[in-house]
């Protein structure tokens, strides 16, 4: 709500001091103006009762009481002058401005009278402060008396027409009143002029401090909350305009800063996230390649064994079968009928010889006899060995060989052979033509020294990407292979610590990727 807004708190706390301060103010300065002009009607007072006595001493003395009736009664016809009196000592009106007062008494308890009759002094010791005293008429407007006592004087006690005894301090007292009328006036003016100032005086102050802080403080504030908000929210690239360079313009830029930080934290964060994902997955990989590998390795393993048993059992029926076959191919060399169908038992027999071969040469698999070598010669060496077979009549070869390689420790013999069933499979995918790509290099760890085989075949579709190291799988026609060489070369390469990875895309080719430790 706009009431709990702090530039409205500090504006109703300086507006309240404020009015606080212009109240003492206008109270103090009301009251000094008021003391002024009482004491400026005071001055008035003594000065027009010292020209009484000064103008009525003379006839005071020769008892000429019409000219001192005369003289009071002109001088009590000035403006401001409420009434002019002479008191004897018993308080009878002996002149006065007002004849119908002569000869009265006076009433000491009236207002006029009580502050010097009660004060239970004797009017020659009263003080002059407590002389005057101010009260209302009937009429309701507000009079200052002020009384002058008429001591008696060695002229008064010595005349001829006096029979005042020298020992009579006072001979009566001279009472004048003059009418605040014009004075409270002017204190109601100077009130209503004091109060408008003030008005305007807080308005103006009000209305500047209300400025100031809106701008200096409720705006600055804002933006600040607008901002935590926005901060909040996740904009940490929000950014406060600095306009000043007090408190809230330092903390304005301390805010920016930490937005900054945030926002770079967030970055790092961020990056880190992705760093960690990366290496999440590429664990994940390598964790998935080296289950496959294992499961693979358990597969050819109990294979193995499998395989090892059945050539052994077969391969005694085998040779029988193929030397009795032989003989009577021979024998019957002239009957074309039972030479085609012994034709076929030999062939067969044959080619279930080489399956029994490769069965035994898979199991045997034996550890390898390591010594350092160029792979590049390897590669050179076993291309040499290829390169010249019908086969590769239409497929251009590429090589991409790095040179300075370091020498790796593999058993020659058995890298060939990895590399020959390679590239025999490379080159059956591309029996209508294409590029074989040989590269070698480093790995990207300096570990491994890295050969591909990439051909421009037809590929390995998914349903059969999973079952190309598994013995006995082959795509290839009816009596064109054994379904061995993938799987013997995955052994060779397991036993050199070193990795055989395939990628393929089906109608675009494969890429073969041996990696062997230099150590």
């Amino acid at each position: 709500m706009w009431y709990n807004r702090l530039g409205f708190k500090l504006i109703l706390f300086v507006g309240a001091i404020l009015v606080i301060a212009l109240g003492v103010f206008a109270y103090v300065s009301i009251n000094s103006q008021k003391s002024q002009l009482i004491a400026e009607v005071l001055r008035g007072a003594n000065r027009i009762s010292e020209t009484i006595k000064r103008s009525t001493r003379y006839d005071m003395l020769k008892y000429e009481t019409e000219d001192v009736h005369k003289i009071i009664e002109t001088i009590g016809e000035q403006e401001g002058i409420e009434k002019i009196r002479v008191f004897n000592k018993e308080g009878t009106i002996m002149y006065s401005s007002d004849g119908k007062e002569i000869g009265s008494m006076v009433d000491k308890k009236a207002e006029a009278c009580y502050t010097c009759h009660a004060a239970e002094k004797p009017l020659e010791k009263l003080p002059i402060p407590e002389r005057n005293r101010i009260y209302k008429t009937k009429e309701g407007h507000r009079v200052l008396g002020v009384i002058d006592p008429i001591y008696n004087e060695e002229d008064c006690y010595t005349a001829e027409c006096h029979i005042h005894p020298p020992t009579q301090k006072v001979l009566g007292v001279l009472d004048i009143g003059m009418s605040l009328t014009d004075v409270d006036k002017k204190i109601e003016g100077n009130q209503n002029k004091m109060l408008a100032f003030a008005v305007l005086v807080f308005l103006v102050i009000s209305g500047a401090i209300g400025i100031f802080v809106q701008r200096s403080v409720s705006r600055p504030v804002r933006a600040l909350v607008n901002g935590t908000n926005k901060i909040a929210a996740g904009e940490l690239d929000y950014t406060l305009k600095v306009d000043s360079r007090d408190e809230i313009g330092e903390l304005a830029n301390s805010f920016n800063r930490m937005t900054r930080d945030l926002e770079e934290a967030q970055k790092e964060l961020k990056e880190w996230s992705k760093v960690l994902e990366k290496r999440v997955e590429e664990r994940s990989q390598e964790l998935k390649k080296t289950q496959e590998q294992l499961i693979q390795s358990e597969k050819l393993a109990s294979l193995g064994k499998l395989a090892a048993g059945v050539a052994h059992e077969i391969n005694n029926p085998l040779t029988g079968i193929l030397t009795y076959g032989s003989l009577l191919l021979k024998e019957h060399n002239d009957n074309l009928q039972i030479k085609e169908d012994l034709e076929v038992i030999v062939n067969e027999t044959t080619r279930c010889r080489k399956i029994v071969k490769g069965l035994l040469e898979f199991a045997r698999q034996t550890e390898p006899s390591k010594s350092p070598a160029i792979i590049n010669m390897v590669v050179e060496e076993t291309l040499s060995l290829l390169e010249n077979q019908a086969i590769f009549h239409n497929i251009k070869v590429v090589k991409k060989l790095k040179e300075d390689l370091p020498t790796a420790m593999v058993d020659v013999d058995q890298i060939k052979q990895v590399f020959v069933n390679i590239i025999l499979n490379a080159a059956e995918s591309m029996s209508q033509g294409g590029t074989l790509t040989i590269e070698s290099d480093l790995d990207s760890h300096k570990k491994f020294v890295q050969i591909s085989f990439s051909d421009t075949g037809c590929g390995i579709s998914e349903e059969n990407f999973s079952k190309i190291f598994d013995p006995f799988f082959t795509t290839k026609r009816s009596g064109k292979g054994t379904g061995l060489g993938l799987s013997v070369s995955y052994g060779i390469i397991q036993r050199h610590k070193g990795f055989l990875e395939v990628k393929s895309k089906l109608g675009e080719g494969s890429t073969f990727i041996i990696k062997l430790p230099l150590e």
